[in-house]
């Protein structure tokens, strides 16, 4: 048997590149030594290695360890640190890691420039949430969520985030976390509470037609926030990792399993006017001078000189990146002596002059 990476491979450090445009955290170090203090407790990797998902516990120990290494058409190198995104691995799950940063920041940038935002929370009976529901069945409840938001508040796009877990710990609790931008209202925000009535009603609906059954309300919350700060926490909390590794092991082994189950869903879908082919021509329409900002290149794996898309070439450990040809960008990121050398020629152009 092979050793555990994390017991042998150290994360170094490196000076930050002060020429990032955005640092996206990491919590590789944090995470490494957190997993070494929790040596003596029972992991979820090693329930996985012993509940037939050896794939998934390699995946979670190598977690941040290696990097993808990628070349441009200018023979440029890029290496980028790899994450296995699975929520329930202790670095990725983390409430500031990468992954949840990264997932904030592209849901921001569809909300960012409203005013007051709208927040609608959908839930379902307990004994359907609790019946393990399959990926089709919470395809129709995302798109009925949807549709009771547009009926009954007016709405024209919605973001819909699936929470398969509650703040109860130790069992399924789905419900429905629906995010969407108030427009027309002067910012306004607040709904007659017959709205709210007739929001339950709509939503009860749905679920008596999609379970058969004979529901006359349903359990449907409305909140909105105006204020930046309080914007934020909501965007933070909407996407919070809620399946993570503590409350993965507090679940039953079924539960565990059907979480498992879910892998490659979209918990997070956009609809309506939010929708991704939609949003950048809803808002040249709605608010000309809003732009989505894109990520800069280098996230996006474009070389800033050639200006093309790179190609991957394979994966290397942490500890085995060259140096010697690479700089750090940032806690994810090292680029080429080439390409940090012109991007300080690009900042100093675009720095005003003391002059």
């Amino acid at each position: 048997m092979s050793e555990n990476p994390k017991a042998t491979l150290n994360v170094p450090v490196f000076e930050e590149n002060p020429l990032c445009s955005k640092q996206l955290p990491t919590n590789a170090t944090q995470g490494f030594a957190r997993t070494c203090e929790k040596s003596d407790k029972i992991r979820l990797e090693d329930w996985l290695n012993q509940s037939g998902y050896p794939e998934d516990g390699e995946k979670l120990a190598r977690c941040s360890l290696t990097v993808g290494h990628y070349k441009c058409i200018g023979d440029h190198d890029f290496y980028y640190r790899q994450y296995c995104g699975r929520e329930y691995c202790p670095i990725c799950g983390q409430k500031d890691s990468y992954y949840h940063h990264r997932r904030t920041l592209r849901a921001a940038e569809h909300f960012i420039w409203a005013i007051p935002w709208g927040n609608l929370t959908f839930t379902i009976p307990k004994d359907i949430s609790e019946s393990y529901l399959s990926k089709r069945y919470l395809s129709i409840l995302q798109k009925a969520v949807w549709e009771v938001a547009r009926d009954n508040f007016g709405v024209e796009g919605v973001e819909v985030v699936i929470h398969p877990l509650g703040q109860a710990e130790g069992g399924l609790h789905i419900h429905f976390e629906v995010l969407f931008m108030i427009v027309g209202t002067f910012g306004k925000a607040m709904v007659p509470p017959v709205v709210i009535e007739n929001t339950k009603k709509a939503w009860a609906l749905k679920l008596n037609e999609i379970f058969n059954l004979k529901l006359t309300t349903a359990d449907v919350r409305y909140s909105f926030v105006t204020k930046k700060s309080k914007k934020w926490h909501k965007m933070n909390y909407i996407h919070r990792p809620i399946c993570t590794e503590d409350a993965m092991l507090k679940l039953s082994d079924q539960d565990k399993k059907y979480i498992l189950s879910l892998k490659g869903f979209r918990r997070i879908r956009y609809f309506g006017c939010m929708a991704d082919r939609k949003i950048r021509q809803w808002l040249r329409k709605h608010w000309a001078p809003i732009k989505i900002r894109d990520f800069p290149m280098i996230e996006r794996k474009v070389c800033p000189i050639c200006k093309q898309k790179m190609r991957y070439i394979g994966f290397e450990w942490v500890n085995n990146i060259p140096t010697s040809q690479v700089v750090k960008y940032n806690d994810n990121i090292w680029i080429d002596k080439v390409v940090d050398a012109f991007l300080r020629e690009q900042h100093n152009k675009e720095e005003p002059s003391d002059s």
